[in-house]
């Protein structure tokens, strides 16, 4: 992780918690946008340089466990949702999502509510070497 704490840079998370003064906490900037904000993580992903660095591929066949998939469901290229693939099967990727609670979901979200025939998808094969 790196570029605390600027949010607009690198992609990190701290606790976030600092003593205030008084008998108080408050909270401090505690993650990146790349972080929480999926169209962030996609920009960052495509852009990265060191640390957590990834290669954008065109079929989800080429992802492996740890991937991530990102989700732009209007097709609108504003990416709305992020996944990380937590399985393969037969080389189609399943995904665990928070949105709704999904474990080890199909990656394509066509049973999903947020389905568009627009939807467009971004694969990214994460690197195992970080630098």
């Amino acid at each position: 992780m790196s570029g605390a704490p600027n949010r607009g840079k690198g992609w990190w998370i701290t606790d976030g918690w600092r003593s205030g003064s008084g008998n108080g906490y408050y909270a401090n900037e505690t993650w990146s946008y790349s972080w929480s904000v999926s169209h962030s993580m996609r920009l960052y992903l495509e852009n990265a340089k060191s640390g957590l660095t990834a290669k954008r591929v065109q079929s989800p066949s080429e992802l492996e466990i740890g991937d991530v998939i990102c989700y732009d469901f209007q097709g609108n290229g504003v990416i709305d949702h992020t996944t990380i693939v937590t399985s393969m099967v037969d080389g189609v990727p399943y995904i665990h999502a928070h949105t709704v609670d999904s474990a080890d979901r199909h990656y394509d979200y066509s049973n999903s509510y947020a389905y568009t025939p627009n939807t467009k998808y971004y694969f990214f094969k994460i690197d195992d070497v970080f630098y």
